[in-house]
């Protein structure tokens, strides 16, 4: 049986893409920068952290 961990958003405004991340265990965060890769890397290391590395 599956189990959502974490919803996900991203979305782009203006000059910034923003991602919305939202867990039971992390709350509601949300990363902005104009680097799409360096606001990535930003929430997936909170989210490692969070979860573990599988």
């Amino acid at each position: 049986m599956e189990e959502s961990l974490c919803r996900i958003e991203i979305i782009k405004d203006g000059r910034e893409f923003v991602a919305r991340a939202q867990s039971q265990s992390g709350g509601n965060r949300e990363y902005r920068d104009i680097i799409f890769e360096d606001m990535l890397t930003e929430l997936v290391i909170d989210l490692q952290e969070e979860f573990g590395e599988a």
